[in-house]
């Protein structure tokens, strides 16, 4: 076998092993960021006016997929909902709620950031390009937990769904929050070695 031969089989091993390790990372920092959620938010979501009014009319809506909204919400996603006559409306529920902190924007950051990171040491990225590129592998778990999550979230009222928007939660959420800020956490990673 020649060296360059070697070479490519040795990239492509290390290339399936950053991805392997992304998508448990990635996977894990998204249940990591909605279990944060659920832990912030579920008590608020609870007591809330909204949810005692759904309840007694029969009607009551699970916390766990108003968490899943508050989770999107915390990566720039709007949640729509049914509005009169055919229309739709969005709200962030993270600015609607006052109760909720400011700080829930920071949950998906520093879960992608720190898991970003954690994937290029494990990689041993050795440069700033190497670490991105294997931060950035973050995505190919992140993203099915996202996509799955439109389908988990959703809420149907009648004819209508309320439901995180998809092609935000899979443009933003999905692809630009884990490879950008799980590059960063490669990046930072691999520049402190």
């Amino acid at each position: 076998m020649s060296v360059a031969t070697e070479s490519v089989s040795e990239s492509k091993q290390s290339g399936l092993r950053t991805a392997g390790v992304g998508a448990v990372s990635g996977l894990g920092a998204a249940l990591l960021g909605y279990l944060l959620t659920y832990l912030a938010t579920s008590g608020t979501i609870e007591n809330s006016t909204a949810s005692q009014v759904l309840e007694a009319l029969g009607s009551g809506l699970p916390t766990w997929k108003v968490v899943g909204w508050v989770f999107l919400n915390a990566h720039g996603v709007a949640t729509t909902f049914p509005g009169l006559f055919g229309t739709t409306s969005s709200a962030n529920l993270v600015e609607q709620f006052e109760a909720f902190s400011a700080l829930l924007y920071a949950v998906p950051v520093v879960t992608l950031v720190a898991t970003g990171a954690a994937i290029a040491v494990a990689h041993g990225a050795s440069s700033v390009q190497t670490g991105v590129v294997a931060g950035a592998a973050t995505v190919v778990g992140y993203l099915p937990v996202i996509v799955a999550g439109l389908a988990l979230f959703s809420v149907t009222v009648g004819d209508a769904v309320a439901r995180p928007d998809p092609v935000t939660a899979v443009l933003l959420a999905g692809l630009a929050y884990p490879v950008f800020l799980g590059g960063v956490g490669g990046a930072v990673a691999a520049a402190l070695r």
